[in-house]
């Protein structure tokens, strides 16, 4: 992959953020003001370019069969998941992943691939209570 030229499109994305966007160590980590964070944008070896964040935390993250059911049968819903997937990082914390060919990326599909996966992230994390809800409720009423 060719890091100078993510790197170009990071610091065309930073300037609508108003902020300075940089690769450290091929990785680039965006978070909110309260220090969330919003999406990490990683350059692999090869030719692809990875988006990933944090969905759930590893102390929510049980061994409940119900709940890695349900999260495995989430990367089917192709509607909801929008080309991500869900994946467990090396400390059990789930995080919502997608994949790209840096090489049909431009600054402004960069830009919007960022922006959307923000949002698809999101979306992914406010529904996680609900999830964690429902299955307790069936739980309980088994």
């Amino acid at each position: 992959m060719d890091n100078l030229y993510l790197q170009r499109l990071l610091e065309q994305y930073g300037h609508t953020l108003n902020s300075e966007l940089t690769l450290d160590n091929g990785v680039c980590l965006l978070l909110d003001k309260q220090q969330q964070e919003l999406v990490t944008i990683e350059a692999p070896p090869g030719e692809n370019l990875l988006l990933h964040c944090q969905v759930m935390s590893s102390q929510l993250m049980t061994d409940d069969p119900a709940l890695w059911r349900a999260l495995l049968t989430m990367n089917f819903e192709m509607d909801a998941m929008r080309g991500c997937w869900l994946a467990l990082d090396s400390e059990m914390t789930l995080r919502l992943c997608s994949q790209y060919m840096l090489e049909h990326l431009d600054a402004p599909r960069f830009t919007k691939l960022v922006n959307n996966f923000i949002d698809q992230g999101r979306q992914v994390r406010e529904f996680m209570p609900t999830l964690l809800t429902r299955l307790a409720e069936t739980a309980e009423a088994v």
